[in-house]
């Protein structure tokens, strides 16, 4: 499968878990532990244009990776963007959101905007490789 069109999400070094039509990948940058981009395995630039099919497994998707991020991390609650700004193919950034810190991958991981319940991209940093490969594992 070519997946070149999504080489930004780096999906063969990133990968949490694949399905027939979605790939799901760690972010890299992650504004709250466990974000994770949901890319179509098909290049189609808008929404309305997914198979019936794709859409219909994209509850099953949503499912498996909210359960991980409850089990796993403790998230409480979840925010899901579709912007397609930048990127211009079907895909979903997801969010876990947290009422409490994480210390995970000597790290104190802080939903500081969970109140607000907007995500803020302003005050994150691309984390290396070495985190989000710990990150990949861990939720795999």
């Amino acid at each position: 499968m070519d997946l070149e069109f999504m080489k930004k999400f780096r999906p063969n070094e990133l990968c949490v878990k694949e399905f027939k039509y979605w790939i799901v990948c760690v972010r890299a940058k992650q504004v709250t532990l466990g974000d994770v981009v949901i890319l179509l395995k098909r290049e189609t630039e808008n929404v309305s244009g997914m198979l019936p099919e794709e859409g219909a497994e994209f509850p099953e998707v949503i499912k498996w990776y909210e359960n991980i991020c409850r089990e796993k991390f403790g998230a409480v609650k979840f925010n899901y963007m579709i912007m397609m700004m930048k990127d211009p193919f079907v895909h979903y950034h997801a969010f876990p959101r947290y009422d409490r810190s994480i210390n995970m991958f000597g790290k104190e991981w802080e939903d500081k905007d969970a109140r607000n319940t907007l995500i803020n991209f302003g005050t994150v940093d691309k984390l290396d490789d070495e985190m989000l490969f710990k990150i990949r594992d861990y939720m795999k």
